[in-house]
């Protein structure tokens, strides 16, 4: 599989957070999932901004009705 070398500038607080926790597991692997399931979030909200438009919003009082049963 092809790799592209990126640079990219995190904040010094975020940055060591993200080292403390992936510690030998290795930085670019841990990056690149977190950026793959930032995409996949991306493309689901696509999705349910399209399914909103077609069949219209979910009503207020259903989602908390299963607000209720699953609280966050």
């Amino acid at each position: 599989m092809a790799v592209r070398k990126w640079s990219v500038s995190i904040d010094e607080e975020l940055a060591a957070r993200v080292e403390e926790h992936v510690s030998d597991r290795g930085l670019s692997g841990f990056v690149a999932k977190a950026v793959e399931h930032e995409l996949e979030r991306d493309a689901l909200a696509v999705y349910l901004e399209d399914l909103d438009a077609e069949f219209g919003a979910v009503p207020v009082d259903l989602v908390e009705q299963y607000d209720e049963l699953w609280p966050s």
